[in-house]
Parts: structure tokens; C-alpha cells; sequence
């Protein structure tokens, strides 16, 4: 059985990827600060090692007859983005130190084009890619668009708050569809070293889908311009705020770049909606 081990996999799009893995027969061995949280949050039938990214020793240990790396971290401002894609990919070559695994893959994002780099987050992904290439590992970069579960992040109290413009049409990507695309393409052994695209069936502008959003679970619906998020970020200290209104600013400029073959999800923003409820 092959093992898959999970920088990551607690997260919001971690965690379904290592289930979905898990699913599929594969030996998921999360790799994590916090042991017993990691435990709490996923419950059992996964192995779970301390590890830490940043910790290159902690990665050597950890990735101990691992067969496969999934790398799954993010970040908030210019720093975190960097130490987590650039550093940290970095910190897990370094750790494998030459030992040839099955493949490493990353999560990156629809946006991760050299004509986007004015947004660092694009340009420290694209960096981490270029390190896995360099490494002549196999390598899988999965570059799914905006996830419907994103919008929940959105919801303060009863009400869901809209940061920036809405212009540019979005394929809605649910996390549970993007973790069974990035199983099948580890059980292919053919689907290796490549950027894979991943997008949903259907478009809508961030309006329109905190619209249904809205309408959906009954909030209050508000629109909070990109300028004034990022001022009420620097008073509170908030970088997260600012990232998300630069974000929001950045991709209505830049809109999803047309990729031939992409692949296409099939679970709608209205079915998502559903299984979301009957989740709560």
C-alpha cells in the first residue's frame, strides 16, 4: 500500500484530499505541529507524524518510506507566502536529499502565470513549481480556481460581507471534487509532471455567488470596497484582510485565463449549497 505523506492536511483543502486518499486505499500519514488536534480533527485511520515545514530535521523523520508528497499550504501576507511556498518546498527537497519518491505534488491556483506575478503569492508558487521541476522528481501542480467553500470565510455573525469588485466570471471549484481529481491523478501512473487546471461546470461572478450563498442560508448580504478593507486591515492588524481585498482587486483585473484541457468538476453551486446544509 502506497503512503501518502500531508504537509498540510488539516486545512480546509487538506483535509477532504486526505480523505479522499484515504478512500481510495492509499496510507495517508499526516504531517503536523499539533498531533492530538490533528487526531481530534480527522479522527483515526490515519497515521500521523510531528513535522513542522519549516523544520527540515522534522521532514527527514517524518518522510521515512513515504511514497508520495503532497504539499498543501498557503499564507496571508508577502512573508508567510514566501516561507511557506518557497522555503518550505525547499525544506522538503532538502529533507528527501536525493532520495527519489513517487511524486511530490503542490497545490497552486488558476492565477499562477508569470503575467500575474504582481501578486507575490502567483510568484512564490510559481517558484515552489520551478524548485519541484529543478528537483527532476516527479511532480504534479494542481491549479484549481476560487472554492466555493471560500465563502463561508466571508459570513460575520449573520451577515456575508463582499470585499472588492465583481466583474470577471468565476468556475466555482468544491474542495470534495478538487480532492477526487488529485486521487485519480495519483493512481495514474501516466499523470505525472505537469500543471493540471482544474475548474467548475459553471461560472458566476463573486456577486452572483454570494448572492445564491446568501439567499441560501438567509444572511444579510453587504459590499465592503477593496480600499476600505485593506485601511481597516492596517488599523487592526489585520494582514489576511488586506491579502483577501488585494486579491479580490487583483483577479477582477486579471479574470481566469482560458486553458485548453482543463478539467471540469461536476458538482453545480446549487448542489454544493444543498450538501453543505444537510452537512450543518
Amino acid at each position: 500500500m502506497k503512503i501518502v505523506s500531508i504537509i498540510g492536511g488539516t486545512g480546509m483543502l487538506g483535509a477532504p484530499v486526505a480523505r479522499a486518499l484515504l478512500a481510495d486505499g492509499f496510507r495517508v500519514r499526516i504531517l503536523t505541529r499539533n498531533i492530538e488536534q490533528a487526531r481530534q480533527q480527522l479522527g483515526e485511520g490515519f497515521e500521523y507524524r510531528q513535522a513542522d515545514i519549516l523544520d527540515v530535521a522534522s521532514l527527514t523523520a517524518a518522510f521515512e518510506g513515504t511514497d508520495f508528497i503532497h504539499i498543501n499550504v498557503s499564507g496571508h501576507d508577502y512573508d508567510s507566502y514566501y516561507q511557506q511556498h518557497v522555503i518550505g518546498t525547499q525544506n522538503v527537497l532538502k529533507a528527501l536529499n536525493g532520495a527519489k519518491i513517487d511524486c511530490i505534488s503542490m497545490i497552486s491556483s488558476a492565477s499562477a502565470y508569470p503575467e500575474f506575478n504582481d501578486r507575490y503569492d502567483n510568484r512564490f508558487k510559481l517558484e515552489a513549481e520551478n524548485l519541484l521541476k529543478a528537483s527532476k522528481q516527479p511532480y504534479l501542480v494542481f491549479m484549481p480556481s476560487w472554492f466555493m467553500e471560500t465563502m463561508s470565510m466571508f459570513v460575520q455573525k449573520n451577515r456575508l460581507v463582499r470585499i472588492g469588485p465583481s466583474n470577471q466570471p468565476i468556475h466555482w471549484v468544491s474542495a470534495q471534487d478538487y480532492a477526487q481529481h488529485v486521487s485519480k491523478a495519483y493512481q495514474n501512473p501516466a499523470c505525472r509532471s505537469q500543471r493540471i487546471s482544474i475548474y467548475g461546470p459553471e461560472s458566476f461572478t463573486m456577486a452572483e455567488a454570494f448572492s445564491l450563498f446568501a439567499q441560501h442560508h438567509q444572511l444579510k448580504q453587504t459590499h465592503m470596497p477593496a480600499w476600505l478593507a485593506k485601511i481597516i486591515g492596517r488599523l487592526s492588524g489585520d494582514p489576511t484582510l488586506i491579502d483577501v481585498a488585494d486579491l479580490t482587486v487583483h483577479y477582477d483585473r486579471t479574470g481566469e485565463k482560458n486553458v485548453p484541457n482543463t478539467l471540469r468538476t461536476t458538482t453545480t453551486l446549487s448542489t454544493w449549497l444543498q450538501q453543505r446544509e444537510a452537512s450543518l
